[in-house]
């Protein structure tokens, strides 16, 4: 008896020790966003004031708590516009974009500011301006979940043949099979948007090779879009406006879809 007593304290201890820091794991966490969202309110608020430099510091500080999402990237990136900064107004308006491709809000900031700033957009055909209706993750997840009912639909009339039989059938796995059509489509044009970048730096020069004293055959203007080829060393080969190629300094880019808590 006093073996089982000592066995259930001993139990009843851990499950308050294991109680006791998930609820300390969760206050952590709520505080963590809560700083977050403090750190965005300020920076509307220094924005408001048109205090730029300190907006975007706490803006920044926001998305080390609370990572990307689209309005504080598109906070950040009226920011850099009021400054005048051309390559990162545009690099997030796009990272806006990319999180929130259907945002009229985003849209029309982007294009007033390649108005503005002198850039012209890249040409782009219905189709694409259709798959980048959604960005990456909603279109996996309609062609996850269009496979995942085509599956299932099937086994069930493996299971029970008898039902899901007919017009209504054939309707709902066409659809299926067009919605994963769709979805895998979207999901191959938003990879390729994995490899945009922007130029961050004025009147960069577009090497023949990645050195320093290779001679340059073009120069691009802050604020265009490139497509990253492959990295060496301290260069990246992009193809920028108008097809051309060449090897610029890695610092003079920075990828729309950024890694780790690149900002």
């Amino acid at each position: 008896m006093n073996i089982l007593c000592v066995k259930r304290s001993k139990v009843l201890g851990l499950l308050v020790v294991a109680s006791a820091v998930l609820l300390i794991s969760v206050l952590c966490t709520s505080a963590w966003a809560v700083q977050g969202e403090d750190r965005f309110a300020l920076g509307n608020e220094a924005y408001a004031e048109g205090k730029y430099d300190e907006a975007l510091s706490f803006y920044k500080g926001a998305i080390k708590q609370k990572g990307y999402s689209a309005s504080l990237l598109y906070n950040m990136a009226n920011a850099y516009y009021q400054k005048k900064d051309v390559g990162l107004a545009i690099l997030y308006y796009e990272r806006a974009l990319y999180l929130d491709p259907g945002n009229a809000d985003i849209q029309a900031n982007l294009s007033l500011a390649r108005k503005d700033f002198g850039l012209i957009a890249e040409p782009a055909s219905d189709w694409q301006r259709f798959f980048n209706m959604l960005n990456l993750n909603w279109w996996a997840i309609l062609a996850s979940g269009a496979f995942g009912v085509f599956s299932l639909i099937y086994l069930l009339r493996g299971i029970r043949p008898g039902i899901l039989k007919g017009a209504p059938a054939r309707i709902l796995t066409t659809f299926c099979l067009l919605c994963f059509m769709a979805g895998g489509t979207g999901v191959a044009m938003q990879y390729r948007n994995i490899n945009r970048g922007v130029v961050i730096r004025d009147n960069v020069r577009l090497l023949v090779s990645p050195f320093d004293s290779a001679s340059s055959s073009a120069s691009i203007k802050d604020g265009k879009i490139v497509r990253i080829a492959k990295t060496y060393k301290g260069y990246l080969l992009v193809e920028g406006p108008n097809g051309k190629s060449g090897w610029i300094k890695r610092n003079a880019v920075e990828s729309v879809v950024p890694s780790g808590g690149r900002s």
